[in-house]
């Protein structure tokens, strides 16, 4: 790396200077897993909170554009998908794989007693004709559930929730707390063990089915270190007896009490961790002056900032994560702008511009270059994420790229 200040970097005119060209190319036994979020069809679930059969989507194109030549609203390229039918996840196995993505990684909720959002999973990508093609696993998302706009003049009393009010105009009302209770965190797990650790297509590494936990520091704050560690003991003690070598635990760092939480996740019995989001993750390297950041800069602090600092953090694996965008306009209440600029104020929200197909492929090709500075861990990359339309991170097609993210993506593993 030479001496330029670190602020001035931007992918992808300083790739080289910020990765070691000789490492910039493909590892062998490489797999790329990407983060799924199942809120794209009807169901009761939703049925229930809304309306029948309201989608995010509703959210999606009700936006409207904050500035002059904000990226909103976001409109898929294919339609409205409904992510309920095989034909969509046929259309999209037929999209990723030549792409290089090997796994799709389910967001999966449990909430009232048993699994929602999950119609995506089971009555759509495992009965597409093409699934041979494709593996999947399962990322047990274990944060509280609300009405992902926020009400004007509400403010909730929930920590993680109140995190999340928008500059003092209001905050998520919400509808129904992750699993907690020991009862309801094992009877969630053991299902989605039981359910789905059998399938011939579940991505395994090491043949151990790999289950990714949204959030262990929920778990930790419920039942201590010694008791994770005990219950991800039984859970694979569970998964022997069903006749698996065990379970693959992967962690997820994204919310804010994850980051302290780091340095324990050895002793919890988790075997690797990457970030949701890194692009998102790496606006706070930024000042508050920067009221909207740009996509390359931040793809550079990625590179040089956020990976290595979160790699140093714990001495387990550490996969690199990737992003084609943030922005979270669609679930929020626009600010007023004030005339001194302050991100924290306005948009008081992540909100990514300038993201283009080139600076992803130079994001997709730098951790290609991580991975082969650190070849003593596997071959791992994260991409967050296939289709989270309404946080501005999504692979799929839309009217302003096309398949611009998509054949980014494909040149940079070199899939052509």
């Amino acid at each position: 790396m030479n001496d330029r200040n670190q602020a001035e970097y931007r992918l992808p005119q300083d790739l080289e200077s910020l990765c070691t060209p000789a490492l910039l190319r493909r590892p062998e036994n490489l797999t790329v897993a990407c983060w799924t979020f199942p809120h794209w069809h009807p169901n009761p679930f939703n049925d229930r909170l809304y309306g029948k059969g309201w989608t995010e989507y509703i959210q999606m194109r009700g936006c409207r554009p904050w500035f002059p030549g904000h990226h909103q609203p976001r409109t898929p390229l294919l339609g409205e998908l409904n992510e309920r039918e095989p034909a969509t996840w046929e259309k999209y196995i037929d999209l990723a794989r030549p792409a290089g993505i090997d796994v799709f990684v389910f967001d999966w909720y449990w909430f009232e007693g048993g699994p929602v959002f999950h119609e995506a999973l089971e009555e759509g990508f495992l009965q597409a004709r093409n699934l041979d093609q494709m593996r999947f696993a399962v990322m047990w998302t274990n944060h509280p559930w609300a009405i992902w706009f926020p009400t004007a003049g509400y403010f909730p009393e929930d920590e993680a929730l109140r995190a999340w009010e928008n500059s003092g105009l209001g905050g998520y009302e919400p509808t129904h707390a992750g699993p907690e209770t020991s009862s309801e965190v094992w009877r969630s797990l053991a299902y989605l063990i039981a359910r789905y650790f059998h399938h011939p297509q579940y991505w395994r590494i090491n043949g151990e089915p790999v289950l990714a936990i949204w959030n262990m520091a929920q778990l930790v704050k419920k039942f201590g270190l010694g008791g994770v560690r005990r219950m991800l003991a039984d859970l694979r003690e569970f998964a022997a007896r069903l006749g698996h070598a065990g379970i693959y635990i992967h962690a997820i760092i994204q919310e804010p009490d994850m980051i302290p939480m780091m340095k324990d996740m050895t002793q919890m019995g988790v075997q690797s961790y990457s970030v949701y989001n890194s692009i998102a993750m790496a606006t706070s390297t930024r000042p508050d002056e920067e009221e909207l950041l740009d996509y390359g800069v931040l793809a550079a602090s990625v590179v040089n900032q956020v990976w290595p600092e979160y790699d140093a953090a714990c001495d387990l694996p550490c996969f690199p994560n990737i992003n084609p965008g943030t922005d979270n306009a669609p679930r929020v209440l626009e600010p007023r702008r004030g005339s001194a600029p302050s991100r924290a104020k306005w948009p008081a929200t992540p909100i990514v511009i300038n993201e283009t197909p080139a600076a992803f492929e130079a994001l997709a090709r730098a951790a290609l270059a991580y991975l082969n500075a650190r070849p003593s861990i596997l071959p791992v990359v994260t991409i967050g994420c296939w289709n989270e339309w309404t946080e501005g991170h999504y692979l799929l097609p839309d009217t302003k790229h096309g398949f611009g993210m998509l054949r980014a993506l494909q040149r940079a593993l070199g899939k052509d």
